[in-house]
């Protein structure tokens, strides 16, 4: 296919999609995703600089479209989708997948949710079928793009393209202004890498900032406005300026009839996926150790380069974390912290855990080490923990598949339990009731007449 064929193939996938289409898998994919991103969005309401974000919304204030959780007041829709998304990205809990660093239902999700709200409804096998839809074409670019995001430092600016189309098949719009919201959205594509290199807020920010640019660039080419029509290939598009010599057939093979989204990964702990696998291993040895720790001499970690770079450099950082979003991207420090709690989740990620001297202590011992020949198909590539550990032999243990993969999946209880410690956190309390109603809503998700329900109990 030419430039102008795989920029309109893609729109018209999008625009012809039907539920019908859909494999089993990608219809329980997008339901797990649902609820997880609830979840996600359930314990960021009060995370560090929603504060900031809700206030700001707040002061601005427009049209009651679409409902916002524990504000307490109804804001313009794009406004509403920029809240959430944040949200949904706070406490790097949100889903994502193993062989790419994408997160595919962060910004999907509270888009559809605000546009739901403010057009008054939307059923359940129509979010289910946009959802898929989005998070098929997320993967499929970041899949096109030759080098990943923890690789090259560009922080996937192709983000926007999957939420917005999303949004245009949620709006069903016909293939040529499906094209233009795609164009549309190129104008919101946005993203920065030091940010997290950093522990910078503006992370969180970014799925906010394409979560609104989504619904903007629907309802605008809805109303007859224009975009590139060329989005992909053309002279100056997407993937010929930012990202050359892309795998197209990526974008082309199984379309419509492979949805990706049922490779997605659910998050058990509260840090950045490429610090999973070792805490994994940190949680076994911490069983084998009967929680004696203070047989730990030092322990070292072996990584890909990527890894390393990501969340284990520069070690004097990463030992010591000066911020939540700090910890969430530090290898010796989530170590340290499934070693000496057995746990990784919100509380770990907050002062004084953090700030805690026996946790950056036991974070001191910890080395990490790049080693190429970790790296595997999948980004977060092997991951070997080495203890050495006084009178006895040294311990060593390594992985490639951490806990939340499909292949290692959370099941429903588990699942429960993440939503039940994120409603925990809630701006406003949620009762346990309520909770187990939004477990079996979700749980048929394709059978409901109106999905505004999902939020009935979390506003």
């Amino acid at each position: 296919m030419s430039g102008d064929e795989i920029s309109a193939a893609v729109a018209a996938h999008v625009s012809g999609a039907r539920f019908e289409d859909l494999p089993q898998a990608a219809i329980a994919a997008a339901r797990r995703s649902t609820l997880d991103t609830l979840a996600a969005m359930l314990g960021g309401s009060s995370a560090e600089g929603l504060d900031a974000v809700l206030d700001l919304a707040r002061t601005w204030g427009g049209a009651p479209e679409a409902r916002v959780i524990g504000l307490g007041q109804g804001l313009p829709a794009p406004l509403a989708a920029w809240c959430h998304g944040v949200m949904a990205r706070a406490l790097e809990i949100d889903d994502c997948v193993d062989f790419l660093p994408v997160h595919p239902s962060a910004s999907a999700v509270p888009a559809l949710l605000a546009l739901a709200d403010a057009r008054g409804g939307m059923s359940g096998q129509e979010f289910v079928t946009a959802l898929a839809v989005g998070q098929d074409l997320k993967i499929r670019l970041g899949l096109a793009v030759r080098q990943n995001a923890m690789q090259s430092g560009r922080n996937n600016l192709f983000k926007i393209f999957g939420p917005a189309a999303a949004v245009a098949r949620a709006l069903r719009l016909d293939p040529r202004r499906t094209q233009y919201a795609l164009g549309i959205a190129f104008s919101h594509a946005v993203g920065d890498g030091q940010c997290a290199l950093e522990g910078a807020l503006s992370l969180r920010l970014q799925q906010g900032i394409v979560a609104q640019g989504a619904l903007v660039s629907g309802l605008l080419a809805e109303r007859g406005f224009t975009g590139a029509q060329d989005f992909l290939l053309g002279r100056w598009g997407y993937l010929r300026v930012f990202e050359p010599d892309p795998k197209l057939e990526a974008l082309t093979e199984g379309l419509g009839k492979q949805f990706l989204g049922e490779r997605i990964s659910l998050k058990p702990f509260a840090s950045c996926r490429a610090t999973h696998a070792a805490i994994d291993l940190a949680r076994q040895l911490r069983d084998e150790l009967g929680g004696a720790l203070s047989a730990i001499e030092s322990i070292e970690l072996t990584v890909s380069p990527e890894v390393e770079r990501l969340v284990g450099a520069p070690r004097e950082a990463r030992i010591r974390p000066s911020s939540s979003a700090d910890a969430q991207f530090s290898l010796q420090y989530t170590v340290a912290a499934a070693l000496a709690r057995g746990q990784v989740f919100l509380a770990e990620m907050e002062a004084p855990a953090y700030t805690d001297p026996a946790l950056l202590a036991l974070a001191a011992k910890v080395k990490v080490v790049a080693d190429p020949q970790m790296r595997t198909e999948l980004v977060i590539g092997r991951t070997r923990l080495t203890a050495s550990l006084q009178s006895r032999n040294a311990w060593q243990r390594e992985t490639a598949l951490p806990l939340g993969a499909p292949q290692n999946a959370l099941g429903p209880e588990a699942l429960r339990g993440k939503l039940a410690a994120c409603a925990e956190r809630a701006r406003r309390s949620v009762s346990p009731e309520a909770l187990d109603a939004l477990c079996q809503q979700v749980a048929t998700l394709e059978r409901l007449p109106d999905v505004r329900v999902l939020l009935d109990a979390l506003y």
